[in-house]
């Protein structure tokens, strides 16, 4: 395993950020582990170790063969994916590429060893299912696994355990144990420490794109130095941001249900998603929805946020309009608040921070209509909540995923909704982001007339004024249904 190293390197992220003096040396049998806060440079470390960084000073040795996963790089696919859909003019739905197809491309040789990494990382069930129509989770498994086919000699794992289920999370430390193993350097870009792996055996903590510390794991972690850099204490805002007069809605009848599904069925040609289920969101109740990667979650959500297709072949009131009475999608959308990957992956257009908190109220991806100094005042309100205020006129697009995690979050919560959909809000965020996230969400579930549903793989993020649960489990003749625990 050859040495890895950067000697004084500066490298260059986009025409206003560098990563600047870069010192680095991984010498073989080393595994590492670069954290550090969202907007630290940890994906861009990574794509400077896999030579996709230009670099304009100082010297260097990098791997020949490496491997690099990464959100950004599951976005790149799934938005080609996205423009080659033929749907629209199709009388069916069009699968698309198929996983095992994205996985093996020219490479039919290596049919072998997918069918061993399909049965490792268990998705053996999705190989012939289009990537479009995959969880989160499920992408990033194929994406992983397409990534180990290469035989790299360094493999790159951004935010590896993200969007992943428990089960999952277990099969990919297994998986990455094996790569050990075999004599793959393992490299992962952190956002959380607890997500450091056993055979990491160094780390490195980096902040505003420089590695400001890095040295074997045991030392590192237990250096009070690093505490300090990494420590942080959110205080909660005393009263939230005014709601827009403009936009905001009137109050519904106090007794009035939320949601309310009746045999909810959803299906994708022979493969059924949910499967009779039933649910009722009743006032002043707040809901925790689990269940495994691929399980409709999403799905399930996408039914209520007015994007699924299939919502209105179904038995589904919300807002107690019946879907498909005539009403308009905008009419569900303007009591709704939504986060969520796949917002994410389709807010591709040019505005900035503000302007995309601005959207939240006019439910849009991108402002498309006059707005008020009042409303520019309360997006900066919200940003500053979220610390984000510096960014404020900056691109949307040039932010890391984590920081548009946390835009899209205020761009939900702006109009305070009856109804905040959260599908993985802490996904790409570091432990000081997420800590404030979880704390303002449950502030805003104790203190507003807002209701939370909200989706998590992480039992550690915890709201405690969320009181209720439904759990995805598998239904008789396929598919899943829900469970009230």
């Amino acid at each position: 395993m050859s040495e890895i190293f950067f000697e004084n390197v500066t490298a260059i992220i986009s025409d206003k950020v560098r990563l600047e003096g870069v010192n680095l040396k991984m010498s073989g049998g080393e595994q590492w582990a670069v954290v550090g806060a969202n907007g630290s440079g940890k994906s861009a470390v990574g794509r400077l170790l896999c030579n996709g960084l230009p670099v304009v000073s100082g010297t260097f040795s990098t791997a020949q063969r490496a491997g690099y996963v990464s959100f950004e790089r599951v976005n790149e696919i799934l938005e080609i994916e996205r423009y080659n859909d033929d749907s629209d003019f199709l009388d069916y739905v069009d699968e698309g590429t198929l996983a095992r197809d994205f996985i093996l491309a020219d490479e039919r040789e290596q049919e072998p060893r997918l069918r061993e990494l399909a049965e490792q990382l268990s998705f053996t069930g999705i190989l012939e299912r289009g990537i479009k129509f995959l969880s989160t989770g499920e992408m990033r498994k194929i994406v992983i696994c397409k990534a180990l086919l290469q035989e790299p000699e360094l493999l790159v794992l951004d935010e590896p355990f993200d969007g992943l289920d428990l089960a999952s999370c277990a099969a990919l430390r297994s998986l990455i144990a094996s790569c050990v193993e075999k004599g793959i350097r393992i490299v992962l870009l952190l956002n959380r420490f607890s997500e450091i792996v056993p055979e990491i055996t160094h780390v490195a903590y980096i902040k505003n794109c420089r590695i400001i510390m890095s040295g074997a794991r045991e030392e590192l972690l237990e250096s009070e130095a690093l505490r300090r850099l990494h420590a942080f204490h959110y205080t909660l805002p005393n009263a939230l941001p005014e709601v827009d007069c403009f936009t905001s809605t009137s109050p519904l009848p106090a007794d009035l249900p939320l949601v309310v599904m009746n045999e909810v069925a959803v299906q994708y040609g022979d493969t059924i998603i949910l499967n009779r289920l039933n649910w009722r969101v009743n006032p002043g109740e707040h809901w925790k929805i689990s269940g495994p990667n691929g399980a409709g979650k999403s799905t399930l959500l996408a039914l209520i946020s007015g994007d699924h297709p299939q919502a209105y072949a179904n038995d589904i009131t919300l807002f107690g309009i019946r879907k498909g009475s005539g009403e308009s999608v905008w009419d569900i959308k303007k009591r709704i608040g939504l986060v969520s990957t796949a917002l994410q992956q389709e807010y591709r257009v040019s505005v900035t921070a503000k302007g995309a908190v601005i959207s939240g109220l006019f439910d849009s991806i991108g402002v498309y209509s006059e707005t008020s100094k009042k409303q520019h005042d309360i997006a900066l309100e919200w940003l500053a909540i979220l610390h984000m205020e510096k960014l404020a006129d900056a691109p949307f697009k040039s932010l890391s995923y984590g920081e548009q995690r946390l835009v899209l979050l205020a761009r939900a919560m702006v109009k305070q909704p009856d109804l905040l959909i959260l599908d993985e809000p802490c996904q790409g965020l570091d432990d000081v982001n997420r800590e404030m996230v979880l704390k303002l969400i449950d502030h805003l579930g104790c203190t507003g007339r807002t209701q939370l549903l909200y989706v998590t793989h992480h039992p550690e993020d915890d709201i405690p004024c969320i009181t209720n649960s439904m759990q995805l489990v598998p239904a008789a003749g396929g598919g899943f249904t829900g469970e009230i625990l």
